[in-house]
């Protein structure tokens, strides 16, 4: 039953696609500098920066927060 509520927590309105889901504007980030690509081919300081801009999904990477990145 706990994973019926968790999925009924979820509305489709917050799902935009495989890699993007709305913003968590509320979310409380570290300063922490390690830079990831996230889905949507934009480089993030960290991840929780690119999860609180509402992508799903990222990766590690050397370039610049800010920058371009192919995902």
């Amino acid at each position: 039953m706990f994973f019926l509520f968790l999925i009924s927590c979820v509305s489709d309105e917050d799902i935009l696609g495989q890699c993007v889901i709305a913003p968590d504007l509320d979310a409380v980030c570290n300063e922490i500098y390690e830079p990831v690509c996230a889905c949507n081919d934009l480089v993030y300081s960290n991840s929780c920066y690119a999860q609180k801009a509402g992508n799903r999904l990222w990766k590690s990477s050397n370039l610049e927060s800010g920058d371009k990145c192919n995902y």
